[in-house]
């Protein structure tokens, strides 16, 4: 019965042995090896000139703003660092590392119906689970759910946790050098596809509160003494009110009917490559030609 015991005590510390080593494994590669996130890339950001500006948001952000269209018309240079799915939890992690490390004059953050969501998304927060050892990050996760806490303490549990999008499967890859080329469109994804029937627009729940990650993300920039404009991309079709953004947001501007072009849409939430370079344009126009011509004309 003792040797039983023992054996089971050696069992269980071999195994509590490796998962430390497999954690500090995989967060070394997630903190050194070849982009597998935006998170990891804009961690990574040095010596870099000051940028005009960023543009932070879900995927209704990283599919239309096109950085190199901006600069071949305004000469302004930017980054789009938004990530699919995120919320506003996400946005104020990718907001708050940029800002620890770079110095931009204006923040872009778009903004829509997604307000009303408080918490993490399962998508979007994985570019911050490896670094949730952070206080910050942390601090941000733990009131969501124990499986925060566990992702926090447990050593190797948020690996095996989303083994889908953070494990072996990544982690090789980045080891071996094979990452993600965000600098060569400063941070955008082109989207294929165009809209092929028209469908309804199921209407979205109403925003009734303020979201209090987005007054964090305000609150920062004002510490940072940086502007920061919100404003909501096309959709197709919208159904719903978005008024009560202009209450919670300062610098608000709503452009979701932008665009109104089926063509230029890859489906009813999301342009299409060609969309994303005509709003991109627009957009310059309005946040960058417009203020050139404002400045000049009055010395």
């Amino acid at each position: 019965m003792k040797k039983f015991g023992a054996y089971i005590l050696i069992l269980v510390t071999a195994t509590v042995v490796i998962f430390y080593l497999l954690d500090a494994g995989y967060t070394y590669v997630y903190n050194n090896g070849a982009y597998r996130s935006k998170a990891m890339w804009v961690r990574d950001m040095k010596d870099l000139p000051k940028l005009d500006y960023i543009v932070l948001g879900s995927s209704r952000a990283n599919y239309f703003i096109n950085p190199t269209v901006i600069e071949a018309q305004t000469g302004k240079m930017g980054l789009n660092l938004g990530v699919n799915a995120s919320t506003g939890i996400e946005i104020f992690l990718m907001l708050d590392e940029f800002l620890k490390i770079r110095d931009v004059d204006t923040v872009f953050i778009q903004v829509d119906s997604k307000y009303i969501q408080m918490n993490p998304d399962l998508v979007g927060e994985q570019a911050w689970i490896p670094f949730i050892y952070e206080p910050v990050k942390y601090e941000l996760f733990k009131d969501h759910g124990d499986e925060y806490i566990w992702c926090r303490y447990m050593p190797f549990y948020r690996y095996q946790r989303s083994e889908a999008r953070l494990g072996y499967r990544n982690v090789i890859p980045s080891l071996l050098g094979k990452g993600v080329s965000y600098k060569e469109n400063s941070g955008y994804f082109p989207k294929s596809g165009v809209i092929k029937k028209e469908r309804p627009y199921r209407a979205d729940k109403p925003i009734t509160q303020e979201n209090p990650y987005f007054k964090m993300m305000i609150e920062l920039c004002e510490e940072k003494n940086v502007p920061v404009i919100f404003f909501t991309a096309p959709i197709y079709g919208f159904k719903g009110d978005l008024k009560p953004l202009q209450k919670y947001l300062p610098n608000y501007y709503d452009l979701k009917e932008s665009i109104t072009d089926r063509n230029l849409f890859s489906d009813q939430t999301h342009l299409n490559t060609q969309g994303a370079t005509v709003f991109s344009r627009k957009f310059a126009t309005l946040f960058f030609n417009n203020a050139k011509e404002e400045s000049s004309s009055n010395p």
